[in-house]
């Protein structure tokens, strides 16, 4: 019987599912600090705009 690959890397669905979900929670997060920086930066446009359309 012939040796198996190496050059794969063979995952089980539960370690695939690990993967993508550590992947999705890491950009989920920077995408929550860049919008709160972004925020931060603005706060007086994003304001105005608040009591404006809002208030």
């Amino acid at each position: 019987m012939g040796k198996q690959s190496t050059r794969h890397r063979y995952r089980t669905r539960r370690e695939k599912n690990q993967a993508v979900a550590r992947i999705a929670r890491i950009l989920l997060i920077g995408g929550v600090v860049f919008f709160l920086l972004l925020l931060i930066k603005n706060w007086r446009e994003w304001w105005a705009y608040y009591k404006t359309y809002f208030y």
